[in-house]
């Protein structure tokens, strides 16, 4: 499950240069973005001051398994 707002906020920028900002590996970040892993709380809570969006909305899918 891809999951698009995280996608959204990367925006133009580079998987890499994504990964680069949160000390992580490039292929970390793929996993992210395609559902397959998900970042420490502590990255989340990152994401969500740095991207505006708050991280049940960056990672539904982990917050909302009864969705899915």
């Amino acid at each position: 499950m891809k999951r698009e707002k995280l996608v959204e906020y990367r925006g133009n920028r580079s998987q890499a240069v994504m990964a680069k900002m949160y000390g992580v590996s490039q292929q970390c970040w793929c996993k992210w973005e395609n559902g397959e892993n998900k970042p420490s709380v502590v990255l989340m809570k990152k994401m969500e001051m740095d991207s505006g969006m708050p991280m049940e909305v960056l990672f539904f899918d982990i917050f909302n398994k009864k969705n899915l």
